[in-house]
């Protein structure tokens, strides 16, 4: 899947300040009288980079409690969390690194965690008495979307939501690949 934001360095400070400060696509200016869209800020922030450790999962969920509000999304914190959990589990879990999380804003939220592998993830049917195996079912259940880039370095595990976090998209959710 392209995407339309670069993804460059990002000054020093704080995780919010890193985030809210990043770059930025300002609305295209259209003829005075034409209808207008309301304006959308375009941030990207991160990544940031996650230890290989069980304390990835609290660092991962710290950034999104960090974040989210500074964009006007406090409302996601929440199912943000418990999502980025899951997927950075998965990560450390199944993967190698280097573990990564990055957070794109255009209309609504993108959390992307990339690890050092290429190995797709692969959701499993977990019984009453399983401990595991229940992470991507609730990714697929609470996110508008998700889905999985590959790139040079490995890979990528998405999720999207949107301001009504627990209503997925009804157009499409799922798993997507791009290669």
């Amino acid at each position: 899947m392209d995407r339309a934001l670069p993804r460059e360095g990002l000054p020093g400070g704080t995780l919010a300040d890193a985030a809210v400060l990043g770059p930025q696509r300002p609305a295209p200016s259209l003829p005075s009288g034409a209808w207008a869209a309301p304006r959308v800020n375009s941030f990207v922030g991160g990544p940031w980079p996650l230890p290989w450790s069980p304390t990835a999962c609290a660092r991962a969920r710290s950034v999104i409690r960090d974040v989210l509000p500074h964009w006007g999304l406090g409302d996601l914190v929440p199912t943000a969390e418990l999502l980025v959990s899951e997927l950075v589990s998965n990560a450390l879990r199944h993967a190698a690194g280097p573990l990564r999380l990055t957070l794109e804003r255009v209309s609504d939220l993108r959390c992307l965690v990339s690890d050092g592998t290429s190995g797709s993830p692969r959701p499993t049917e977990a019984g009453p008495e399983d401990e595991n195996g229940r992470g991507l079912a609730l990714v697929e259940m609470l996110a508008a979307r998700w889905g999985c880039e590959y790139g040079i370095e490995g890979k990528s595990v998405w999720f999207e939501l949107s301001g009504d976090a627990c209503t997925p998209d009804s157009g499409g959710g799922g798993k997507d690949e791009a290669a």
